[in-house]
């Protein structure tokens, strides 16, 4: 065995990114991934009238450096959607206007810095009660909140309010000109055959060295990466090989569970961006890489009593008519509508990771070397935990941990 020999498990942007810069300080790399195809929650897709849909991460925030980064090494262009991610319009509440808007984030700003520590002990919802701003205000908040965050207001911790509390004015937010899952697979065409699909792990241990069972073969290395979401990480065969402290603060972690909707476009629109306060979700219609708008509005639900309601795990229908009453102008195929959701995927079990008020994980355990073990993936990223920059960051560290000839990832901005 080569004492600098690391086995990756995990194709997403956490592992792929840790690959390449092992691989880069002459490292023997295996990257292990159960899915046919790389890019773990980042995947493109097409509808059947030729729209790209993201069917997981989708927006990038300029001040996200390491994905910007990435994107201009790999020749990847970034696209602008004509919308803010972060202005929505939001419906079916009590009448606020932009300027009480501004007002309410402008006092959600000052509320979380008057907060400090205190966010992670109450909910989302009893900070809103504290915000000097307009019901209709508070009431597209915790709307936001609740759908961004993929649980109701009262299971969050008032931490969750700091990407609202963040969030930048009058900006127009890019996505992947190429898709989501360009640069990922960018990266897996650089790492050729070092990548092994199609290999769920069945067993693995860590002790004399780090072996990997699949159906693929058995592998073994020096080291070793898991570089996978919290809810499959806490889970067997790689629960066991986890240090007791790691396991308990993993599990701390509460699972966010949202959904999205695709409904074709059979005439021309303009980009837009609604939030639906009765039912968490927005929905938004936007440009692609050509400058033109996708034919396609796009919807993103969050919490499970909204998913039930939404009936998203049937054919989108459902939730595609609700739009249909919020979004009467626009030119909707309801009957060619799709969803996607990640609760019944084996090696996602949900989109991210939530803390519940009171119950503030301790991260930095989950962000040093355990042995041969070492974790990635978003939900270890202390500032973009739900994002792919956080996906990038952790696998910059992980590398970094492995081997500290590499560089850690740059200090997050916000």
């Amino acid at each position: 065995m080569d004492d600098r020999s690391v086995i990756i498990v995990g194709a997403g942007y956490a592992g792929l990114i840790a690959a390449e810069a092992l691989v880069g300080a002459g490292w023997d790399v295996t990257v292990l991934e159960a899915r046919d195809r790389v890019g773990g929650r980042a995947w493109t897709d097409r509808m059947a009238n030729g729209a790209i849909i993201e069917r997981g991460a989708e927006w990038v925030e300029d001040v996200q450096v390491e994905m910007v980064g990435l994107c201009e090494r790999l020749d990847i262009p970034l696209a602008r959607s004509g919308i803010s991610y972060h202005d929505r319009r939001p419906v079916g509440g009590p009448p606020v206007t932009d300027e009480e808007l501004a007002a309410g984030r402008a006092a959600l700003r000052a509320l979380f810095a008057e907060l400090g520590d205190e966010a992670y002990e109450i909910s989302v919802a009893d900070a809103l009660e504290r915000l000097d701003a307009v019901e209709g205000a508070k009431v597209a908040f915790r709307a936001r909140i609740e759908c961004t965050s993929g649980s109701p207001a009262t299971e969050l911790s008032a931490w969750h309010l700091l990407h609202l509390s963040s969030a930048p004015e009058q900006v127009d937010s890019p996505r992947i000109g190429h898709g989501s899952d360009a640069p990922a697979r960018a990266l897996a065409a650089a790492l050729g055959d070092r990548i092994v699909l199609s290999a769920p792990v069945t067993a693995i241990s860590i002790d004399d060295a780090a072996q990997v069972e699949t159906p693929a073969g058995t592998f073994t290395a020096a080291r070793l990466i898991l570089a996978l979401p919290k809810p499959v990480v806490i889970e067997e065969p790689f629960a066991s090989v986890l240090p007791a402290a790691v396991l308990a603060e993993a599990r701390r972690f509460g699972t966010a569970h949202a959904a999205k909707l695709f409904v074709p476009l059979t005439g021309p629109a303009e980009p837009s961006a609604v939030l639906d306060t009765r039912r968490d979700y927005w929905v938004w219609t936007g440009r692609g890489d050509d400058a033109e708008l996708r034919p396609v509005l796009a919807g993103f639900a969050g919490s499970l009593p909204m998913l039930d309601l939404l009936e998203v795990d049937r054919d989108g229908t459902t939730w595609a008519r609700t739009v249909a009453e919020v979004r009467s102008d626009l030119p909707l195929d309801i009957d060619a509508a799709g969803t996607q959701t990640w609760a019944d995927d084996p090696y996602a079990r949900g989109v991210y990771t939530t803390v519940a008020p009171g119950n503030r994980p301790d991260s930095e355990v989950l962000r040093r070397p355990h042995g041969r073990l070492v974790l990635a993936g978003e939900f270890t990223d202390d500032v973009w935990s739900g994002f792919m920059e956080g996906a990038i960051r952790s696998g910059q560290r992980a590398a970094h941990l492995v081997d500290p000839t590499l560089p850690p990832p740059t200090p997050a901005v916000h």
